[in-house]
């Protein structure tokens, strides 16, 4: 497969009616951030991203969750900004804020995000701040255990039927970071490519490709 250049890449974007770009772990790595095969205490980090871990093992999960929101304080790169001044729609897998930061005013996070608690009984959202005060934090008006507004594996995805109807409108997909391994995100740039989109995958060196 012909690796896409820079220049071919900004052409593309420069004359889609429509780009959308579907992110992952991948563009944020040249922020610092780490991808789901690194460890945390030994533990990996794609265990402690199970709905079962964070029930059976709460402050654990909650230990990680405060060195993650540290994510919160990393910069963007240049694939972000460059997503960003282009205006591109972006669904993205990620939960670090990155693309918000960089400018990018229309994000679908169906993974969820580190701006809030959620309260899975009272339906109250929380700021994060509640995770650095308190070991495990708990609802102030029931007492449960409040979960970050992330999703987990085996949770269902958030703001999918949105995600769906961005890739329809697609003449352009843009790929970075992700290998789509994970279901059903692997299935939108499938929506898109049927309707007659265009597609460039940018797996390693986003910061680089996409910096113009």
């Amino acid at each position: 497969m012909r690796t896409v250049t820079p220049q071919e890449i900004k052409q593309a974007i420069k004359t889609s009616a429509y780009p959308v770009a579907l992110t992952g772990a991948g563009i944020s790595v040249a922020s610092s951030l780490p991808t789901l095969n690194k460890k945390f205490h030994g533990i990996p980090i794609e265990t402690i991203l199970h709905r079962s871990f964070f029930e059976e093992h709460p402050y654990t999960f909650y230990e990680f969750y405060r060195e993650i929101l540290r994510w919160k304080y990393c910069d963007p790169n240049p694939a972000h900004y460059t997503l960003a001044k282009y205006g591109i729609s972006t669904v993205t897998q990620n939960i670090d804020g990155l693309h918000q930061k960089a400018g990018s005013q229309k994000v679908i996070e169906i993974h969820g995000n580190l701006r809030h608690l959620r309260c899975e009984q009272c339906c109250i959202l929380y700021n994060t701040q509640l995770a650095k005060s308190q070991t495990l934090p708990l609802c102030h008006a029931c007492g449960s255990i409040l979960k970050p507004d992330i999703v987990l594996y085996n949770e269902p995805i958030q703001h999918w039927k949105k995600a769906v109807k961005e890739f329809l409108k697609a003449d352009l997909v843009l790929i970075v970071g992700t290998s789509l391994q994970s279901s059903p995100i692997n299935a939108l740039p499938q929506l898109a490519l049927e309707s007659g989109a265009a597609q460039i995958t940018i797996n390693v060196h986003s910061d680089q490709f996409l910096h113009f």
